[in-house]
């Protein structure tokens, strides 16, 4: 089974979105991490959000939803790892900890890029479509099954989780992940803003790269300079759910795809920790939306 190339929009959208509320009808909540600028550790607080959701003993998924650069599939060791394609869908590949885990790198081979058929000089308006089918498809052709939490991780940019919303608009809500510097802020303010803009529950603000871990000593200290995180926090009427510093690590951890071999007792995994703590209590897994 592949997926389709035809833009949702050949197929009526109640349609498309019917299928999605199929496949997710035993999803107890749907948490999309997101990012307004590229480089701000977004996919890594992805999979250790998820990886955090199932040591707490809750089902997980794990959806990388960044079509162009997927990168949740190395963290976890899974790069390669063969799909199982049933009658009446895909099979999700089965992560650490038991985190069923969805990805576009799954359909590559190697490192080949992904090429759009029939986008070339046909605008980004042909490509938007057709990124929007391929994630229908991934979130409409997996078989989910009985999960209490899905973790989507979108790819950076302003209109990702609008376009999600598009397809899914019973989404729980979403995480947005910065660094502390003017330009990060900048481009999660304008994201976040356009995620009310969109309806979306943004649920809150996670700080990521707050602060520097020593990898001899577990001394903490600045890694960037200060810049106003806690102001655009409150401009954005949203909570600060984590301060996580960097880790080189975790960071090293992801790199060997053993992003679950983590310290329980450092800093950076215990920001994670509560995160999946404070998500945890948005309601039961039964009630949806949250």
């Amino acid at each position: 089974m592949s997926l389709r190339e035809a833009p949702p929009e050949f197929e009526d959208l109640a349609v498309v979105r019917g299928r999605i509320v199929g496949r997710l009808a035993e999803v107890g909540r749907t948490i999309a991490v997101m990012s307004g600028k590229g480089g701000v550790g977004k996919s890594l607080v992805a999979v250790q959000l998820a990886l955090a959701f199932a040591r707490r003993g809750l089902r997980t998924g794990l959806l990388d939803a960044d079509l162009n650069s997927p990168s949740v599939a190395k963290m976890l060791g899974l790069r390669g790892a063969p799909l199982r394609a049933t009658a009446s869908g895909l099979r999700p590949v089965p992560g650490p900890l038991g985190i069923a885990v969805m990805s576009m790198d799954f359909f590559l081979q190697g490192s080949q890029p992904l090429a759009w058929d029939g986008a070339a000089g046909e605008g980004s308006a042909h490509r938007s479509e057709l990124e929007e089918a391929a994630l229908a498809d991934l979130l409409g052709a997996t078989e989910w099954g009985a999960l209490d939490v899905l973790v989507i991780d979108l790819a950076p940019g302003p209109d990702r989780l609008p376009a999600l919303v598009h397809l899914h608009p019973d989404l729980c809500g979403a995480l947005a992940v910065t660094i502390p510097t003017e330009v990060s802020l900048l481009a999660v303010e304008r994201s976040v803003r356009r995620g009310y803009e969109a309806g979306v529950t943004m649920l809150g603000l996670v700080e990521n790269l707050a602060s520097s871990v020593c990898a001899h000593c577990g001394a903490e200290g600045p890694l960037f300079q200060e810049a106003p995180v806690a102001t655009i926090a409150r401009d954005l009427d949203l909570p600060i759910l984590a301060r996580v510093p960097f880790d080189a690590r975790l960071a090293a951890s992801a790199d060997a795809g053993a992003a679950a071999d983590v310290d329980p007792a450092s800093a950076a995994t215990q920001g994670f920790e509560s995160l999946a703590a404070q998500l945890a209590l948005l309601a039961p897994a039964e009630e949806k939306p949250c």
